[in-house]
């Protein structure tokens, strides 16, 4: 037997907030859709719904409605908005990280999704697989998924950032032709992915978190303990932990610990419930100070793993691919194109 593909009642949501911020009911397009009329209200946003009970509801409400680019609207809630999932893609510390966390785990918001990153010589592709032979009951989920590969990219490439090429299933429409967004976008129609292009050097570029957000979503203890650093806690670290490395060398936890005026114990249990040890901080913190380093070619690899405190360059290389996916080297070819 088939199993059902079903997504978290909150992406269904997404396209009843664009419809209400565009002053048009949904109740009536969710009951024919097999949705129940105030959604969340009556499952939660981690609930879940049939994927397909979601299509049918956002296409044909596009149609009734006439905003044939409703997939752009409701794709541009923001990505912390999507539970632990979002949190956990926010939360990587390179462009690299966030697609590989987002790929990795998307199956947790919708049982088949499916995303992957391509490489394409200098640039790379952040692709949505198939989503149904009908172009008509794929655009709109299409141009959802599309918005929300894009804010992934933003997270390390800037909130104005707009891609100069994209593939879409879909054939020609007036719903993606004359969205403002997109005015000025290359875009491949009738192409067998959804695909957006990037630079393929932009994988290293580390995330542009927002500090505010990132501080505000401390539970009350962890903000308590790290009160004395400014903003949020765990940048405030690597901030702490790359000024004393720059003076003397990269601090042991003990030495980290008395700087940030807590016990082991605490900065231990704090980097756990953030999803990270103290040895992934270093790790950061190294890949942070060898961008500029490598930037340099007079800089050898080599002295540049011996530098950041790397027992030999093999160490300082598969540290950098962790985070980045690509070697130094070929990091560093990557900057001269």
């Amino acid at each position: 037997m088939k199993s059902v593909p079903l997504t978290r009642a909150r992406h269904a949501s997404n396209f009843v907030i664009a419809l209400e911020n565009k002053g048009m009911p949904s109740d009536r397009l969710l009951n024919r859709a097999n949705l129940p009329a105030g959604l969340l209200n009556s499952i939660g946003e981690d609930g879940v719904i049939s994927a397909l009970s979601m299509l049918d509801f956002a296409e044909n409400a596009a149609l009734h409605t006439d905003i044939l680019d409703l997939g752009y609207w409701a794709g541009i809630v923001p990505l912390e908005g999507y539970g632990k999932f979002g949190k956990r893609v926010v939360s990587a510390p390179t462009l690299h990280g966030a697609i590989t966390t987002f790929c990795r785990d998307v199956h947790s918001e919708c049982s088949e999704a499916d995303y992957y990153l391509k490489h394409d010589g200098a640039n790379a592709w952040f692709c949505h697989g198939p989503v149904g032979n009908s172009a008509l009951q794929q655009s709109q989920h299409e141009l959802y998924a599309l918005m929300i590969i894009i804010q992934v990219l933003q997270l390390a490439l800037g909130p104005d950032w707009q891609p100069k090429r994209i593939r879409l299933q879909s054939l020609d429409d007036s719903g993606v032709r004359n969205n403002d967004f997109l005015l000025k976008t290359d875009i491949e129609f009738g192409a067998p992915i959804t695909a957006v292009e990037f630079p393929l050097k932009s994988l290293a570029t580390p995330l542009l978190r927002s500090v505010k957000a990132a501080y505000a979503s401390l539970d009350a203890e962890s903000a308590a303990l790290f009160e004395n650093l400014p903003g949020d806690p765990l940048m405030a670290l690597k901030e702490l932990i790359t000024l004393y490395a720059r003076q003397y060398k990269m601090p042991s936890i003990e030495l980290t610990s008395e700087l940030a005026g807590v016990s082991r114990r605490t900065l231990q249990r704090f980097l756990h419930s953030k999803a990270t040890s103290y040895s992934d901080l270093l790790d950061e913190v190294k890949f942070n100070m060898a961008l500029p380093l490598l930037s340099d070619r007079s800089n050898s690899i080599t002295a540049i793993s011996v530098e950041l405190g790397y027992s030999n360059v093999a160490h300082f290389s598969r540290a950098f691919k962790r985070i980045t996916g690509m070697s130094p080297n070929t990091y560093r070819h990557l900057l001269n194109q």
